[in-house]
């Protein structure tokens, strides 16, 4: 039934709509503990007030210092590079990739187990490394660009349906 699976490949794939749904789950569980540990602490604790006046009306206005955006980005990629290690190197599945019933498996392994450590640094450094550009706002946009054609690259890629960062590490996402 259906089309036959590509070599290497021990599940039929992922569809574009359930990688973005577990993502956009990753995301919210993460952008909480990120935005708590980054946003209250990091940030306040490396920034200034200054006195900004426009056409005779003046305001505090807070900034947060190269050392505090720097230090912010390096934590959020550990961050979200440890929660990503941590759960597929155990099963192939992140929380959001369990909720929707996907798992990242290396091309040509079984379909059970986790990710091995080498293939995950590759594409955990393929799919976050670019955030730690965050700390300056044009390469922050130039980061932000390769980061949404990585997760669009699937919607062309024929006929493994691979992000830049699965093409980089081998890998691809199954449903389950």
């Amino acid at each position: 039934m259906g089309m036959p699976l590509p070599p290497g490949v021990p599940a039929p794939l992922a569809e574009w709509w359930q990688r973005l749904v577990a993502r956009l789950i990753d995301g919210v569980i993460l952008g909480v503990v990120v935005y708590l540990i980054i946003g209250r602490i990091i940030a306040s604790a490396f920034s200034t007030t200054e006195t900004v006046s426009v056409l005779g009306v003046s305001a505090q206005v807070q900034t947060v210092s190269f050392t505090g955006l720097l230090l912010s980005a390096i934590i959020s990629v550990l961050l979200y590079g440890a929660y990503e290690f941590f759960l597929v190197s155990r099963d192939g599945q992140t929380i959001g990739k369990k909720v929707m019933k996907i798992r990242i498996v290396k091309l040509g392994a079984p379909l059970q187990g986790g990710v091995d450590t080498e293939t995950l640094i590759k594409r955990i450094g393929v799919l976050y490394g670019p955030q730690i550009l965050g700390f300056n706002t044009v390469l922050n946009m130039i980061a932000g660009i390769f980061s949404l054609v990585n997760v669009l690259w699937p919607l062309w890629d024929k006929p493994l349906q691979q992000a830049i960062h699965d093409k980089v590490a081998g890998t691809v996402v199954v449903k389950l």
